[in-house]
């Protein structure tokens, strides 16, 4: 009788121990999926062969490609970041444009029409910070932008 005590005290140990086991990879799944699904994600138009630039503003019609290295240098850097979901209260319009494209796969970010350092990767309501505002809004400028445009 004593022997049966001993053992059910053991299994019943045995199964709290299981459960609470079960209970902690329960609990590391759900953070894990959580925090993949709202972790913010990087953005890097590194992969880019191609930058076409619109801008359809003040009677301008601008479609070009940036076919300068230093420039094309400088638009990545400036847009490469992590992303995020947010709402900011800036300016932004499909009209004044970035395209990053590899032939296979193409992203546009629409940079901020007014003066926030902010750019919206087209279609998907994540944002991204431009690294430096003034280096790519000259870059911008030297092709035809003109900034502010809202």
């Amino acid at each position: 009788q004593l022997f049966d005590k001993k053992r059910a005290k053991e299994i019943s140990l045995m199964k709290a121990k299981i459960f609470t086991a079960s209970i902690a990879a329960l609990l590391i799944l759900i953070i894990a999926l959580t925090t993949i699904l709202i972790a913010p994600a990087p953005f890097d138009p590194s992969f880019a062969t191609e930058i076409k630039l619109t801008f359809n503003y003040l009677g301008k019609e601008i479609d070009t490609t940036v076919t300068d290295e230093a420039d094309k240098k400088i638009i990545i850097n400036n847009l490469k970041g992590i992303s995020y979901k947010d709402q900011p209260a800036c300016g932004f319009s499909p009209d004044i444009s970035i395209t990053f494209s590899d032939g296979k796969k193409s992203v546009t970010v629409c940079p901020a029409c007014d003066s926030c350092s902010k750019a919206k990767i087209a279609n998907t309501g994540k944002f991204i910070t431009i690294r430096d505002r003034q280096a790519l809004q000259a870059v911008l400028e030297k092709y035809g932008f003109t900034f502010p445009c809202v």
